[in-house]
Parts: structure tokens; sequence; C-alpha cells
């Protein structure tokens, strides 16, 4: 039998003196729009579909008359400097190069360097898809001169998986390319026509074995758009709503419900950590793994719950999302002084707000002559499907789904943008400027910037500055005309949020000292007045927001949100007074209160031996599952308040000034706005100092935002805030550490 690679020394061979080359460019292919919008990742159910669409019919002549489809094909001998693993100098190939022509190349290059960026990733997805065609094309030509020699193919070998990228240019002089097409290659082993392909295919005599396309198993691209590999057939049941999606093979299930459009909550970046994926096996099986035993029990492993980042189906199943689908957060949106009443759209002009949390996204059209607000759209950063944290963010990043987090996030704001528009009614024309508030990394992440240095010191942004550009360069396409301006943040880790709410709370205007904080993942705060500012973050956790708490939740309906404790049983609300799913922030920070006041904690945190091991039982989900507090879910809140608490006296300290000293203090965000704040001071998260002198904000980011856009002058106070702003690093700092292992007890 003949071995992978060797050639053949039998004289009847029919491999002898079978070189030859042929040239293909009589092409009779048709570009397809359905392929084309695939690759583009837009559905019919997207809020840009109609617009895409009409950008495709008015470039689809334009493309197809500049496309110059070439094909050639050389029987020869492997002939290479480079080793192809598998395959031996002398071996009887095919060198295959086929193009969509130069021209096409340059167009997409030109509509990318003029800013039209739509049409520039249509103009690159059609001749993608032509490619793609041209090369189907090429292979029923290689089949049929292996037909006429009795020859097949063994296996196809392609860069940069199955082939170096050095190998290119063998094939670029084995075809004599440059001489018939005129394309050439760079230094780097690419072809100066992009849009082209070169490999090698492996000659045998086995007239039977026809294996040219590529080898979609054997590639680690699992989200490449043409991937070819059989799916399993998945039914998800999420509260009322029920999806058929296919899983590719390599695929979990959680990446084929994130790739699908189904949200899914994944705090800890899909590492099998935080359970907050989890679903439950209606029909079928699912491999019960190692991660899944940590996470469940054996009666909840026996009902079928499992984790879906580690679920990877092998057969066709149904599932349900388990209890507590975050897509249904409740989002705040009000703000520090925002017009309690409402104005109804009539104006002749118009501004949007945009807070990008890294757990919300609040959007909110405000009249530009009346400054009131008209309509506003909240809804959860899908990001969070990627991790509850920027942390986790900036990982997936520099994983290779930066393109995936930005369509996330373009995909919520194009949606809310939309939703708001077509509701009210107004003209398109009318929105005369955006503005945009969130922290570095989501900005980082909407711009298209590299996170790479986000997460490694010294923790250098791109750029923090204030931008502005156009709507399409910004959302991906042209629904709008109005300028997008991205508002100006301090730092990697303290971001326009921060200095959206400075300026929402006129801390350029005062003369006292007062406090800004903003309870969340990353705690950012600042302390200090006109003259001076001093800024800060200390990494909080996700614990607030219900991440890393072992049954908790977002704020969504059903979430325990106020717990007291009588008669040692828990007496609970949730939101919107929804059976029991979960434990949100506010009703983590009240367990522990609750706890401590009842004696089942001690001042190191442990809790009373009764409840050790399983637990203290708050309430059961509809399920019957137990909603419990364990030991770790109280160590979680002693990490995240020892933060806190540590970086509001080691910012008061660096500023020179006492607690008590501090005027007015403001706490933002959604945590901060439903806490109980005689709770918060009772475990310690906020000193006691504070008691008497609290103002809850709200959303400042939203709210500075629209100050930004409403406000004569606010631009230059936005200058002002930067520029009397200095950061202090708390990583590494004496009197932040010693605070720190101090807050962890309780007083």
């Amino acid at each position: 039998m003949e071995k992978c690679g060797q050639v053949q020394k039998s004289e009847n061979s029919k491999m002898n003196n079978f070189e030859n080359h042929k040239l293909i460019s009589d092409f009779n292919i048709k570009i397809n729009r359905d392929t084309v919008m695939h690759i583009m990742d837009c559905r019919k159910d997207s809020p840009v579909y109609e617009e895409v669409l009409q950008e495709y019919e008015e470039l689809e002549k334009e493309i197809s008359a500049l496309i110059e489809p070439a094909a050639i094909i050389k029987f020869g001998r492997l002939e290479a400097e480079v080793k192809l693993e598998g395959l031996e100098n002398g071996a009887p190939v095919v060198y295959v190069l086929a193009t969509a022509g130069l021209d096409i190349s340059e167009l997409s290059s030109r509509y990318f360097a003029e800013g039209d960026y739509l049409r520039g990733m249509l103009a690159d997805a059609m001749a993608d898809d032509y490619l793609f065609q041209t090369d189907s094309e090429v292979q029923k030509i290689i089949r049929e001169e292996c037909r006429l020699r009795r020859l097949g193919i063994r296996q196809r070998f392609e860069a940069p998986g199955t082939m170096p990228m050095e190998m290119q240019k063998a094939i670029l002089d084995e075809t004599e390319a440059y001489e018939r097409l005129k394309i050439d290659i760079t230094t780097g082993y690419m072809f100066t026509a992009v849009k082209t392909t070169g490999y090698l295919l492996e000659v045998t005599e086995d007239e039977n074995d026809f294996h040219a396309d590529q080898n979609c198993e054997a590639c680690e691209a699992v989200g490449c758009k043409r991937r070819k590999v059989a799916e399993t057939g998945v039914k998800v049941t999420s509260g009322d709503s029920v999806y058929e999606i296919g899983c590719k093979e390599k695929e979990s299930l959680l990446e084929a419900m994130v790739r699908n459009g189904i949200f899914v909550s994944a705090v800890c970046g899909g590492n099998g950590k935080c359970g907050k994926c989890s679903i439950q096996v209606i029909e079928g099986e699912l491999e019960i793994t190692a991660a899944d035993r940590e996470v469940f029990g054996q009666e909840e492993l026996a009902a079928g719950f499992r984790l879906s980042c580690r679920a990877y189906p092998k057969a066709g199943c149904s599932i349900k999302l388990a209890a507590g689908n975050e897509s249904d957060f409740e989002i705040l949106s009000d703000y520090r002084n925002e017009d309690d009443e409402k104005s109804k759209a009539g104006e002749d002009s118009y501004l949007i707000g945009i807070d990008i949390g890294t757990t919300t996204i609040a959007i909110t059209l405000v009249g530009a002559e009346s400054k009131r607000t008209v309509k506003t759209f909240t809804i959860v950063n899908k990001q969070r499907a990627y991790g509850a944290d920027v942390i986790s963010r900036i990982q997936s990043s520099n994983e290779g789904k930066m393109e995936e987090l930005r369509d996330s996030v373009r995909e919520s704001l194009n949606l809310g943008i939309r939703e708001i528009v077509e509701s009210t009614r107004i003209a398109k024309s009318s929105i005369k400027k955006i503005a945009v508030s969130g922290n570095t990394t989501m900005q980082h992440l909407l711009l298209g910037y590299s996170c790479e240095t986000l997460g490694v010191f010294p923790f250098t942004p791109v750029d923090v500055g204030l931008t502005e550009k156009p709507f399409l360069e910004i959302m991906g396409n042209d629904y709008l005309q109005s300028p997008v301006v991205l508002l100006p943040g301090i730092s990697t880790f303290v971001g326009s949020d921060i200095v959206s709410g400075l300026l929402l709370c006129d801390f350029d205007r005062k003369k006292e000292i007062s406090m800004l904080i903003d309870l969340g993942t990353n705690c950012e705060m600042a302390i200090g007045n006109s003259e001076r500012i001093l800024v800060c973050s200390t990494a909080a956790g996700p614990a607030f927001e219900g991440g890393n708490i072992q049954n908790g939740t977002g704020s969504i309906p059903g979430a325990i949100s106020s717990v007291s404790i009588e008669d040692g049983k828990a007496i609970y609300e949730t939101i919107a007074g929804k059976q029991p799913v979960g434990i949100c922030g506010t009703g983590a920070i009240e367990t522990v209160a609750e706890l401590l006041r009842a004696d089942l904690i001690d001042e190191t945190g442990r809790l009373d031996e009764a409840y050790f091991e399983e637990g203290y039982e708050l309430a059961r989900n509809p399920e019957g599952r137990s909603i419990v507090f364990t030991q770790k879910d109280i160590r979680e809140i002693q990490l995240a308040k020892s933060a806190v608490r540590a970086g509001i006296e080691t910012l008061a300290e660096r500023y020179g000034t006492e607690l008590d000293a501090i005027a007015s203090v403001y706490i933002a965000g959604g945590f901060g706005f439903k806490v109980d704040i005689s709770k918060a001071v009772y475990i310690g998260l906020l000193p006691e100092e504070f008691s008497g002198k609290i103002e809850t904000v709200g959303n400042s980011s939203l709210g500075g935002a629209v100050r930004y856009l409403t406000e004569d002058g606010a631009d230059k106070r936005v200058e002002k805030i930067v520029e009397a702003s200095e950061e202090i690093n708390l990583s590494g700092d004496k009197f932040f550490n010693e605070r720190y292992m101090e807050y962890m007890y309780f007083e």
C-alpha cells in the first residue's frame, strides 16, 4: 500500500510524466446574497439588515464588473526548501492558485481608506463569496483532470493551518502567477491580490480518493463563517421562547447559543467556574464533566443540570436555560437632577446619550431645546457572555474574540437607537449628536482598539482622549448621519464614566470636598473639588452584581433583593415579586448584614457551624433547588467590601483630609441606587462618617453624557475635570494594603 507522501518508483506509475499547467479564467459565477449576509453576520432580524441589503444591491453590479476570477493549476512534484510535514520533496502534487483579481482588492481597501466601512466590509464579503465559489469550480476541474489520469487526491495543505506560510512562495513560483496574473507575494508571504488563495493537493494513485476541499474538522477556526462540519441539533428553551440551533464540533453549547443570538451570562468568561451558564437537559444526554461536579450536587446532576460552557453535544438534545435569564435585567437609567417630566416627540432637534456599562447599556433620547428625556432604551450588555468584569473581556479580546465583542456591543447599540427612533417616529436627520460614556475597556472594544496593553503592566490604553467620529465608523452602518462623541477618560482603570459622573455632580464648581463612588465590578472613586481631584479604582469584583456568588444573579425578576432574619428564618423580597431564582447584589449585602446581626457570622466572617458546610438557605427556586448563601459567598462580600472601604480611606488620606471633613458623598451605579445604605454601613462597606451625607445619583455616566450634550460650555468643563484629575495607583500601596486586611473583618 502506498504511504502518505511517498514517491512511487514504479516504471509503470500513472504519475510519471504527468506535469502540466492549466490557466482557467472562464467562470460562470454569480455572487450569492444570502452567503454574503451570512459572512457579514447580518441576520434578517438584525436592526440594520435593510440598510445593509440596500447597500448590497447598490454595490452588486460594480463588484461583479471588477472581479476578474482566474485560477492556475499545475500537476507537478513537490520541490521546496520549506519542510512540509507528511509530504516529502519529489512527491506528486497539484499546485493551485485561485484569485478574484487585483481590482477588487484595491476597491475594498479604498472604501476603508475613505471611511466607508460598510461598503468596504460588503466588498470584502462579496469577493470572499466569489473566491470560495471559484475554488469550488477549480476543484471540479481538478477532479476531471484526475479522472482522465486515473488519479486521486489524498489531502489538501493550506496555510497557516496545515502548511507553513513560506510555502505560498513556492506555489506562486510553480504556478508562474506573477508572469501570468501579475500577482506577487509580500515579505510576510501574503499574496498582493488579497482575495487570493493558494494550496497544495497530494496526489494518490487511488482514483476513488478525492479530498480537495478544506478539512474544516481539522481547522481550529471554529468561528469561520465558511466552516463545513456537521452540526448537532439542539433545542433551547429560554422562558417562553424556543430556539432550534446547531452546535458545531469543538464548539461548546455556550458558544453555540451566543453565536445564535441567545444571551447567556458567563461571569467567569466560560471557564467553568461561576455556574451562571447552567442549563438543564430535558431530552438526550450531555456528559457530566469535572466542572459540573464542582458546581452541582448529585441530585442536580441526576436531574440533568450542566454547565453550558463545558457541554459539547455529541447527539441531538433538548435543553432549557436554568431559572433566572439575565436578559430581563432591571437596568438603571435614572440620574441626578433628571427632569421628572418627560418630553413628547415634536421638537426639531434631538440628542442621544449613551452609557456602556460592563453589565448594562442605557440609551436616552433628549430634546435639544427642552433638554428633557423623550425615550429611554436599556439592555444587558451581551458581552457578559464573555465574562462579568473588564479583565475577562480584555482576556477574551486578546484571545482572538475582539471582533465578536465589538459586534456584540454594536448590535445592542444599533438595536436601541433604531427602537428609539422608530417608536418616537422622529426623523433620523433630526438627531444632531450622540455622546457615549463608559469605562476605558468598553470604549476600546467599541472602537476596535487592541486591548493587549490594558491588562499588562504598565496598563497603557491606546487612547483615552475625547474622540469624535462619523456614526458609520463607530456603529458599523449609516443608519444615522450624526457625529458620535466618545467622552474622554483619565486612565485605563478610570474611564469616561467617572468623568461624566464628576461633571454631573459639579465637582469642577465645588469649593467643599466631595467624594464620588461608583459601586460596581471595577469600583472607581474620586475625591476633590474645583481645584484638585484624585481618582482611583479598586477591584471589588462582580459580587455587587451577583457574580461569584453561588446562587447569585443579576437584578432580574425573581432575584432576592431584600433579606431579614427573624427567629432564625429568612424573610425575603424579590424583584417584581416573582418566585425566587437567585440572589442579586443588594440581596447579598443584606444577607451578610442579617447573618451578622443574628450572630450567625463572627467577626472573621466565619459562618455558624450549623450552616458552614451546606450554607444558609434563603429560599427554593421554581425547580425546587435550594438557594443558599455559603461560606464562600461571605468571603466574596468580605473581599469586595474591604477593597471599597480601603480605597475610600486611602483616597481621603492621599488627599490630606479626614472622612468627617468630606461634605458630600455621591453613590453612583445601579447597585448603589438600590442598596440599603444603613446595612452597607453596618457591614463596613461604607464608613459611619458618611451617614447623613450620602446622595444616590443613579446612572451618573448616562447623566453626564446628557449634560455634555445639553449644557453650553460642558465641553470646556470636561476638559477642566480631566486636567484637574490625578490618578493614584492602589497596587502596592502600603496604606491601602493595611486597610484592606483590616476591613476584611466585621467590626
